[in-house]
């Protein structure tokens, strides 16, 4: 699908005809949805982990380089993300590590023996520095949720009406629905509940935060006994 057949199938149901183009249209009517597939779509990228917008990157170490700049399409690191490192690829490195702790290390007499890191701006910081060659992988989400025909470019935006959304584009038609309606003053109650149960199972087919459980250990009752176990030798 794309911006224009998302269009040509949302405005019928609005009582609207549909339009022959989208993005470059004049006519205002198309215009506003064009505006609002826009919105709807920025809001969903961030309310959910859509899997098509987890990208996987790295850093290669210099031996001197602490600082790295992210890319520039970046929203999140991925939820519940370890770090981890081409020199040790057993034990993640540790992070992300608070400012206190940082300075606290940078001015020990002792540098860390795995590198720590943490996110500061635009920045991916990584502390003692890489080693030469050594190289850092991640999973992080981009901000970048609409693609060009091809599926070779991903951008913020719909420039063509050939673009199409990277999120799933049922939700994004009941959600023009639902907007339409709701900016016209319309009765829509019904069309936000479709869009809400939409949005809810698409949401439950993609990427989902990693559950950490704050409670105390589970006991173990089947490895567990509450006497004492006396050993006794051969005689």
């Amino acid at each position: 699908m794309s911006i224009l057949s998302v269009l040509q199938t949302a405005m019928p149901l609005c009582g609207l005809p549909a339009p022959a183009q989208a993005v470059s249209a004049v006519d205002p009517n198309t215009a506003k949805f064009v505006a609002m597939a826009q919105d709807i779509g920025d809001e969903l990228r961030e309310r959910y982990f859509w899997r098509n917008l987890n990208i996987a990157a790295q850093l290669t170490g210099d031996g001197t380089t602490t600082l790295f700049q992210l890319p520039p399409d970046w929203a999140q690191l991925s939820p519940g993300q370890q770090i981890y490192s081409s020199v040790n690829t057993l034990s993640p490195l540790y992070g992300p590590i608070t400012n206190e702790q940082l300075a606290a290390l940078k001015s020990s007499l002792v540098a860390p023996v795995r590198p720590v890191w943490r996110i500061v701006g635009s920045t991916f910081e990584i502390w003692p520095a890489l080693g030469a060659g050594e190289i850092v992988t991640f999973n992080y989400y981009s901000s970048n949720w609409v693609s060009n025909a091809a599926g070779t470019q991903r951008q913020p935006n719909f420039l063509l009406d050939s673009d199409f959304s990277m999120i799933d584009e049922l939700v994004l038609r009941r959600g023009l629905i639902y907007r339409w309606k709701e900016s016209k003053g319309l009765e829509c109650s019904a069309d936000q509940a479709r869009y809400e149960r939409a949005l809810d199972r698409a949401a439950g087919r993609e990427d989902s935060e990693r559950i950490t459980s704050t409670a105390a250990p589970v006991l173990d009752v089947d490895g567990w006994w509450p006497g004492t176990v006396t050993f006794v030798g051969p005689v």
